[in-house]
């Protein structure tokens, strides 16, 4: 095991709280993105952010990265707040955005490197062979990415994630255009990412069996308002419905479950995650594309979220 895992592993213990948000809040004017979102996410868990565009995920991705500013309320990202100290909380966490930009012209390699030199990062050669073998792409190294297809290009968006060697990993529908094998690699690349990693993972998306092959939890997000947290056995429990997230989010969606402002918070099963590993004054920081091209996300108006998630 690396020396890094061990002293994560101390660090924060498998199910306890690595983020932390309470009553955090995004406006527009007078449009409300997020709404009073309190959650915790615990290391070590693969959670799921689940809601139709403009439901607030990917701006509640943003503001734990430091990349939004909060209108209101908190949040802690490794206990540290985003809002002051942003450079910190990059360093440690890796984001993969919807559409991840690369220079074409370039080879994997090259692409890896100038991400690992705008990090600054030490032994860039070893963690660049190390990133490709693990998503399958040494073979790939020297070849140009506009030779890649769409399931390469997000095979190596993980990588440029995962070489800063973050603890944790914000991934914003990365399926996303995949054909149905592309998708099971990714699933299952995903799955591992705690157990061969120690990573926690975020991530967002409105496929919703997608996600219940890999999430030990799940939040379902409605106008930027929280529904309903838990695993999906507890969800299933707590409404009545059979053991199936599908389901489940139709019943709060329909208005067949809760009312509009009430939210349930199921976390029964928070001490061990499930393990799905058999399943198929802080300057700037440096970044890679995909989080680079959010820098100006606070100047947008309320055109809503569904814009926001389509252009990264």
């Amino acid at each position: 095991m690396p020396e890094a895992l061990r002293e994560r592993e101390l660090e924060y213990e498998k199910g306890s709280p690595i983020i932390e948000m309470v009553e955090l809040t995004k406006n527009y004017g007078r449009h409300t993105v997020v709404d009073h979102l309190t959650l915790s996410i615990n290391s070590g868990e693969i959670f799921g952010f689940l809601g139709p565009n403009g439901a607030g995920k990917t701006t509640t991705l943003l503001m734990l990265l430091g990349l939004s500013l909060p209108t209101s309320g908190t949040v802690k990202v490794l206990g540290l707040d985003p809002v002051k100290e942003p450079l910190k909380v990059k360093s440690k966490v890796g984001y993969m955005a919807e559409n991840m930009g690369f220079y074409g012209d370039m080879s994997a390699k090259e692409n890896l490197k100038y991400v690992a030199e705008l990090n600054k990062l030490s032994d860039v050669e070893s963690k660049i062979s190390e990133v490709l073998e693990m998503v399958d792409l040494k073979e790939a190294a020297d070849k140009p990415i506009s030779a890649f297809s769409r399931g390469m290009r997000q095979r190596l968006g993980m990588a440029e994630v995962l070489i800063k060697d973050p603890q944790i990993v914000f991934l914003d529908e990365p399926t996303l255009g995949l054909d149905p094998a592309g998708i099971n690699t990714m699933l299952n690349f995903i799955v591992r990412l705690p157990s061969e990693r120690g990573l926690t993972v975020i991530l967002c998306s409105h496929l919703l069996h997608l996600v219940n092959r890999v999430a030990h939890r799940v939040g379902i997000l409605q106008k930027g308002r929280l529904l309903a947290q838990g695993s999906v056995k507890d969800l299933a429990e707590k409404t009545g419905l059979p053991d199936d997230l599908e389901a489940i989010y139709s019943h709060f969606f329909q208005g067949e479950g809760l009312e509009e402002k009430e939210s349930v918070a199921i976390d029964k099963n928070l001490d061990e995650p499930k393990d799905k590993g058999d399943t198929a004054s802080e300057e700037k920081a440096p970044l890679g594309r995909g989080e680079s091209q959010r820098e100006e996300e606070n100047n947008k108006g309320p055109q809503g979220e569904k814009e926001n998630e389509s252009h990264h």
